[in-house]
């Protein structure tokens, strides 16, 4: 019995220091996924639906901000409307892939419905073949931290100043992307 209470201390305090540091180990792997450009690996770790919803939402509300008062006065801004919500669902579609998540999370601008397919960059720069401009790592120079017990957040912030939100979401013992907030305004 002597034994067995240390025995059964250490292994809580695994457990809980694994919980805590799961979202990390997460992190870790969706940047390793997207800087190999693993698609598969990356997949693994993204509820790609509720991305795509959040995504979908989040366009949808600017554009009614942006006609709020053209619904009211003009009865065909209803119809422009209805044929951008279609719009919307379609660009969504098209950029949420494991290559458009992995430029959104290098703080680039995905290009639409094309997965790039240059080899990333190998060795420390400079060897024969590589290219003089070293592209960004996934999530580098990222913050990150607990929002809540059940959401974690990884804040990009590109060249130009603008914070994109990756959250990610307990999914019993492991952790899934779940929704990027995008800087539209």
């Amino acid at each position: 019995m002597r034994t067995l209470k240390p025995v059964l201390l250490l292994a809580a305090v695994l457990a809980l220091g694994y919980g805590v540091a799961a979202p990390w180990i997460t992190v870790y792997q969706i940047r390793e996924a997207a800087d190999h450009r693993d698609g598969r690996a990356l997949a693994e770790h993204v509820e790609f639906d509720s991305v795509r919803q959040s995504l979908k939402d989040q366009l949808n509300a600017r554009m009614l901000r942006e006609l709020g008062d053209d619904l009211r006065q003009n009865p065909l801004a209803a119809l422009g409307a209805a044929f951008a919500n279609v719009v919307v669902d379609g660009l969504v579609e098209t950029y949420v892939t494991p290559a458009g998540i992995e430029q959104l999370m290098r703080g680039e601008t995905p290009a639409p419905g094309i997965p790039r397919s240059d080899p990333p960059p190998t060795g420390n720069g400079g060897g024969p073949g590589e290219s003089k401009t070293e592209r960004r790592k996934p999530f580098s120079d990222a913050s990150m931290g607990y929002r809540s017990l059940s959401h974690f957040v990884v804040t990009m912030t590109d060249e130009s100043g603008k914070q994109a939100e990756f959250i990610l979401s307990r999914r019993g013992l492991g952790w899934k992307l779940t929704a990027i907030v995008l800087p539209l305004d």
